[in-house]
């Protein structure tokens, strides 16, 4: 056989010489990234060549040149784990000369075992923990934690997780109802990667649909009731109200209502309602309607006309929303400049017998509702 490639200083080595010593045992001694290889001694010789087989060219390059003829053992380092490997030793004489060459083929050791996952579930909203199980290989010094991104169809790293018993990652931050992807890749002292894991798979929490059916009412005072169909697997409600900034959360409730209240009068407010489970997951707001609700009005101002007679005046009044349940009447004797009188009046008419002539009477009337709530005044004045 005949040795060919680079020699030292990158000139051509000569052919081999078939007369010369050679090296009669050769030896290949695998571990999982690098290949011990051993040969005798070639008394007479001032060296050896060492070339590696190019696997993709199919051609030999030279791995090192050994110029110390004593030396019998070389370390190829930086292979890959269960990757065959061929190799070719010649020594050669004072002139450079190589001998006839010994090959000899090895296999790497495989790599470390891959991790074994033991479960993968979720915890809370966004929230899922994985646990697997310690690595046996006491050289092993830690992991990798990789997720699938969707996205860019590629694993990405998470985080490293030493040392060798520290089996437990949790993520976070992930979206609602959404399929994420694992795997752990075990690394050693000396940075060997074992395959990775078999792929595990789990599902954060949905969030629940969206809430139907949001009603709010416009006619009761000093408050809106918000109310909508109740959601099934629901553990509460968020009621929020919409301001300038966007929407402020107002209220948390396990009923399937809520009573906003307000201390004004024929003011609007618009509402959303998202339900909430017990993992904390929350129904879509940018899908939820907007609803309006509004406090109830104060009442329309009553319709005032006045009869003055010989010794009394008749006001009568009517109301335009048909909400007046009795009416307020302030009377003042405006020449006199006596102090007011209040009366309540549950009829249409209001007959006013303390008067004198010559006198000038100013009457407020106002319009109650069932729930209280007044009227904007229409003044009449009557000059008796």
């Amino acid at each position: 056989m005949l040795i060919t490639g680079c020699a030292v200083n990158n000139k051509p080595s000569p052919k081999s010489n078939p007369k010369l010593p050679h090296v009669k045992t050769f030896k290949a001694y695998p571990d999982r990234n690098a290949i011990a290889l051993k040969w005798n001694i070639v008394n007479g010789m001032n060296g050896y060549y060492i070339q590696k087989l190019n696997t993709k060219t199919h051609k030999w390059k030279m791995l090192t040149t050994v110029n110390n003829p004593y030396q019998s053992l070389y370390i190829d380092k930086s292979l890959k784990p269960s990757t065959l490997y061929t190799y070719r030793i010649a020594a050669f004489d004072k002139t450079k000369t190589p001998s006839l060459a010994k090959e000899i083929s090895q296999k790497t050791l495989p790599t470390v075992a891959p991790v074994i996952p033991l479960e993968v579930k979720p915890l809370q909203k966004g929230i899922v923990k994985i646990l697997f199980r310690p690595h046996p290989n006491e050289r092993v010094q830690g992991y990798v934690i990789q997720r699938f991104n969707d996205n860019t169809a590629k694993w990405e790293h998470l985080a490293d997780l030493t040392p060798r018993y520290n089996v437990e990652y949790i993520d976070k931050n992930l979206k609602d109802g959404k399929i994420y992807k694992y795997r752990i890749i075990a690394y050693t002292f000396d940075n060997l990667k074992s395959t990775p894991s078999q792929t595990i798979t789990v599902s954060t929490f949905p969030k629940p649909p969206v809430i139907e059916n949001i009603q709010a009412t416009n006619n009761l005072p000093k408050k809106i009731i918000i109310s909508w169909s109740p959601l099934q697997n629901t553990d509460h409600y968020n009621v929020y109200e919409k301001t300038f900034f966007g929407y402020k959360l107002i209220a948390k409730t396990k009923a399937n209502s809520y009573t906003y209240k307000l201390d004004k009068d024929g003011i609007k407010r618009f509402f959303k309602v998202t339900g909430v489970t017990s993992h904390k997951t929350e129904s879509l707001m940018d899908k939820t309607p907007e609803v309006m609700g509004q406090t109830l009005s104060t009442p329309a101002k009553p319709l005032v006309s006045t009869n003055p007679y010989t010794k009394k005046i008749e006001i009568s009044m009517s109301s335009p929303d048909e909400r007046a349940a009795k009416y307020l009447i302030i009377k003042k004797d405006e020449t006199a400049n006596t102090k007011e009188h209040k009366y309540i009046v549950k009829s249409n008419t209001f007959t006013d017998n303390s008067v004198k002539h010559k006198h000038t009477y100013s009457y407020k009337i106002y319009a109650v509702d069932k729930y209280g709530l007044i009227s904007k005044e229409n003044e009449v004045k009557v000059n008796f």
